[in-house]
Formats: C-alpha cells, sequence, structure tokens
C-alpha cells in the first residue's frame, strides 16, 4: 500500500481528500489550514474534462485577470534522440496560446517561456519527489504585462514579488535537474506553488 504524505506538513499517512482524490492531509488541522486554497480547484479536479489526447497533460494556469485559478489541457510534444545523439527523450509544451504577448510593447512580441522547478517547499522545510515547474513570460517585470491578480489572490496579498502575465504550473516526474518529461499536476501541487510565490524573494 502507498503511504502519501501530507501537502502542509509533509506527515505520513495522509489521506485523500474525500472529493477530489488528488491532495492529501495527516489530518483536519492541515486541511483545514489548506481549505482557502484548495477549495478554488477542488471541483474542477473532481469533474475534469477527458484528455484531448495522450498527448496532453493536465496543468494549472493562474490567469491575470481572475482570482481563481483553472485546470487546462497542455499539449506535449514527444521527442526523442537518435542513439549517436545519447537516445534521450524530451516533451515540448505548447504554451504559446496560453502565455501570448498580444499586451506586452511590441519590442517584447517574441514569446520566451522561462521555465521555474520546484523541488523543495522552503516555506514549509520539506523536499519532494517530484519537480513542480512555474512557467511564465521571461521578460514579464519589464515588457508591459500586466500584474497577475491570481497570484494575489491565491496568496492572500502574501506574494513579495510582483508577477506579471499568465502563468502556467506543470509537473515533471522525480527531481533530476535534467528531468524533460512532463506528468499530469495535481491539486497537491497548487500549494507548492502558492508557497514558492510566497517564500520567493524572502530571506530564508
Amino acid at each position: 500500500m502507498v503511504a502519501y504524505t501530507c501537502i502542509i506538513c509533509n506527515g505520513s499517512d495522509a489521506k485523500f481528500c474525500s472529493s477530489c482524490h488528488s491532495i492529501s492531509y495527516c489530518s483536519p488541522e492541515c486541511q483545514n489550514t489548506d481549505w482557502p486554497l484548495h477549495k478554488t480547484i477542488c471541483k474542477s479536479f473532481a469533474t475534469l474534462p477527458a484528455r484531448p489526447s495522450s498527448s496532453h497533460k493536465l496543468a494549472i494556469l493562474l490567469p491575470v485577470s481572475s482570482k481563481t485559478p483553472e485546470l487546462i489541457w497542455v499539449h506535449c510534444e514527444h521527442h526523442i534522440e537518435d542513439e549517436e545523439n545519447g537516445g534521450g527523450e524530451w516533451e515540448l509544451p505548447d504554451l504559446d496560446s496560453v502565455l501570448d504577448t498580444d499586451d506586452v510593447l511590441p519590442k517584447y512580441k517574441r514569446l520566451r517561456c522561462e521555465y521555474k522547478p520546484i523541488t523543495r517547499n522552503a516555506l514549509r522545510g520539506f523536499n519532494f519527489d517530484h519537480t513542480v515547474v512555474v512557467m511564465c513570460r521571461d521578460a514579464f517585470l519589464i515588457d508591459g504585462s500586466k500584474r497577475n491578480y491570481c497570484v494575489v489572490a491565491t496568496t492572500r496579498g502574501k506574494v513579495a514579488h510582483d508577477w506579471g502575465g499568465p502563468i502556467v504550473v506543470m509537473r515533471q516526474p522525480g527531481t533530476a535537474c535534467d528531468t524533460e518529461l512532463f506528468e499530469d499536476i495535481t491539486a497537491g501541487d497548487l500549494r507548492v506553488a502558492v508557497d514558492y510565490f510566497v517564500a520567493y524573494g524572502r530571506d530564508e
């Protein structure tokens, strides 16, 4: 039997949320602590639409103008190198339409996506067995991107850094720095991203 860990304290023998089965807690206290955030996404996981194709991975979108995170399917183009180049494989998420640059300054129209991998909850002091990746426009601080109010809302105003533009949160198996494959996000990974936003830019 697999032992799940609590998303809040990393305690063992945690139980799944009875509604979405996509996040686990070791006690009612930890569940209550997380509920203001989890309630924004719980129903979406419980009523998940069909996967468009086997190449699509589930991700979380933090929209610019909405206070509520959204679940989206992201197409991940799969690549395999030939044996002469190492025979490795990787996936490239298609985020062009999600991180579109219609609202940015003309000289920043060429889309570049920055990956921010998370393998540890610095705010709560424990490591993960997988990687959560925050993906955003690489020049959002200077390209005219609007402030992301979903980040402000999900952190309950505790965010220290001024995040801008749409943000996508995805998940990768394992914690190796060269991991380039993706898997479906879980509801617990929203807590990982939000704690990252709160801790980002602060002295540990």
